[in-house]
């Protein structure tokens, strides 16, 4: 085979593994100067919204932490509700578009994707999420709406 066919395919390789979970369909728009509910990452504009930030945050008022042990010894009781939980980042996307949570009670998988955010490499550190319980396959997840650390 040609060196520079080979040559080609193997940096293709390379920047589809590099690119990991990211895909052509997010957000173009950055809004310079602003940072998202996770800190200082750029707030990506919804095309949907004409470059609005998202906002997609669960009222406070009420909510309260809630342990992650509890939502998946009892999932149907939390499915579709907003929650906040606490704990400790274990596992991360290289895209920073998921990752799971673990706060001594259980580990969750926080799914940021379907509210278009991501997050900076936090492996290790303390977060704070905000979201939506949804129950697939008998599993119980987070779709991620807020991640404060």
């Amino acid at each position: 085979m040609n060196k520079k066919v080979l040559m080609s395919f193997l940096l293709v390789g390379l920047v589809l593994a590099f690119v990991g979970c990211a895909q052509a369909s997010a957000p173009a728009v950055i809004q310079p100067g602003s940072t998202d509910v996770a800190g200082n990452t750029p707030v990506a504009g919804n095309q949907a919204t004409s470059g609005t930030e998202i906002s997609q945050t669960p009222k406070e008022e009420g909510s309260k932490i809630v342990r992650i042990g509890d939502i998946l010894a009892n999932p149907s009781e939390f499915k579709d509700q907003e929650v906040i939980v606490e704990g400790k980042i274990i596992t991360e996307c290289p895209s920073g578009c998921w990752f799971t949570l673990d706060d001594g009670t259980g580990t969750v998988y926080v799914d940021l994707k379907p509210s278009n955010l991501v997050i900076p490499q936090k492996r290790g550190a303390e977060a704070k999420v905000y979201g939506k319980v949804v129950i697939e396959n008998g599993d119980a997840y987070i779709i991620g709406t807020k991640v404060e650390f």
